[in-house]
This record gives C-alpha cells, structure tokens and sequence, in this order.
C-alpha cells in the first residue's frame, strides 16, 4: 500500500507478521514525480492503529533500502502486525509532501530461505560424510578373518588373528579419530556428526574395554551439544542465547581437551573413573 504524507490511509493485513514502511524518496506516484532526501526529516511522526483501536509500537531503529527501476525506497520503521484485519497510518510532516509505502517485511523470507538452504546444505555434507564412514566400517568389519567350519579328517588350526595389543591400538587411534572430528566441527559444524557415526557403529567392539568410557564421553559430548546450541539459537534474540552459546563453547572444548589427554595417556574418562 502507497500514499502521499501528510495524511493518513488504511491498508489491510491478511496474515500476522513483520510490516516495514517505506519511505519512497524517488518514485512516480499518481502521475506525479517525486524526490527528496533518503532520510526523512526529524519533524515527521508517524501513528499506526491495530483492528482493535490500540496504538502499534514502531522500531526506528530499522535500517535498509530497496531499489526497483526507477522507485528507490528506504526503511523508516518496522511493526509487528499481531492480529489480522485492517490498519489505520497517519503520517504528520511538514510539506513538501512524500510517498510513504507499507507491506510485509521482505528481507526476514530471503534470510530465513538462505539459512534454511544451508542449513539444508550441511545436513548433506554431513550426512554423505556420515554414510562413508559407516559404509566403510561396515566394510572393514566384514572383511576381517573368520574362521573356517573344520570337515572331518583335517586338522584344525587356528586362523591368523589381530592380537589383543593391535586390536587396542587400532580401537585407540580411532577414539582419536572421533576426537579429532569432534575438534573439527569447530570449523566444520558436520563433522560433529561423522564423529558420531563413527561412536555408534563401533560401539560394540570397545564394549568392556577402558575405551568405552571414552566412546560414552564423546556421545554425551555429541548429545549436549546438539541441544545446548538449539537453545541457544532460539534464545539469541533475546540475547541469552550468546551466554549460551559461549559457555556450550567453553564446555565443548574442555570436554575435548580433557577427553583427548586422557586417550593419550591409556586412562578412561567420565563420571565414574576420572571425575567430570
């Protein structure tokens, strides 16, 4: 909806959601050209009424401009439009008159699209990284020696194994290896998630040993993590969510680093052995 100011109008709201009004500084309206100064002059006051008469609380502290041709418009305000039904505008101003333009807020779509479209993003680089790890431990898994059914009139001997020390190790560098994606994610959110794969399909085989403290560690890390940041993220326009995010970040380190210098030096780690 446009009009000319001074004066008031009356524009409609189908849905509830953030409004923006326009100031159009240059633009062609009812066949007649106008232009000024992007910014409106301090004497200017705008009143806007909701459907049941109460006066709606304008945020001036909106910035923003949009160019379309030979319409070039800049933000004056935003409004939250809580109920749905018609609005009533009045805009007080000296001459010389200008067009002031009101509609939906069009840049919170394009933001939520873009995030939503990386978010979308990491959730399948991290899922592809995710599936390759699996597939190639389900692999590594099934190519390991088993032995033979004995048949009758042979003599049974036992097949080439890994010994208990080269299972250790190999069981400890991929502890490692969790620890060091977990430390990536850092950089690269997914790899949060790899690690976590990798804690769930080699679960069993460290089952009893000191490093399942290790893998239930990392878990924890994972879980925590995951819902510690989602509160976080909520939370952030009512700037909470930065105390939250900055201590999840405190704390995943110190879970990393503490996790990490126990694998190196053969101990495990948690609650019940280390002390959280």
């Amino acid at each position: 909806m446009r009009f000319a100011a001074p004066g008031s109008a009356s524009f409609e709201v189908s849905r509830p959601g953030r409004y923006v009004l326009w100031h159009e500084y240059r633009t062609l309206f009812e066949n007649r050209t106008y232009e000024s100064e992007a910014k409106l002059p301090a004497n200017v006051r705008f009143r806007i009424e909701a459907p049941d008469r109460s006066a709606v609380r304008l945020d001036t502290s909106a910035s923003g401009s949009w160019n379309s041709g030979s319409v070039q418009r800049e933000v004056v305000a935003e409004f939250d439009a809580r109920q749905a039904g018609r609005y009533s505008i009045a805009v007080e101003a000296d001459p010389p008159p200008r067009v002031i333009a009101v509609g939906p807020d069009p840049f919170r779509p394009l933001i939520k699209a873009v995030l939503g479209a990386i978010a979308l993003g990491a959730i399948g680089i991290g899922g592809g990284i995710a599936l390759g790890i699996y597939v190639l431990l389900r692999r590594e898994t099934a190519a390991s020696p088993r032995a033979a059914p004995p048949t009758p009139g042979t003599v049974f001997t036992r097949p080439a194994a890994q010994t208990p020390e080269a299972e250790d190790r190999s069981l400890r560098d991929l502890t490692a290896v969790v620890y060091a994606l977990q430390a990536a994610s850092l950089l690269v959110g997914v790899t949060l998630l790899a690690a976590v794969v990798v804690n769930y399909v080699k679960r069993e085989d460290v089952a009893g040993t000191w490093l399942e403290s290790h893998f239930t560690w990392q878990i924890r890390t994972f879980w925590f993590s995951l819902l510690w940041t989602v509160i976080g993220a909520i939370t952030l326009l009512i700037l909470v969510g930065f105390v939250i995010l900055s201590v999840w970040l405190i704390w995943f380190i110190y879970r990393i680093a503490k996790g990490w210098i126990a694998l190196a030096e053969g101990k495990p780690v948690g609650a019940k052995t280390a002390g959280n």
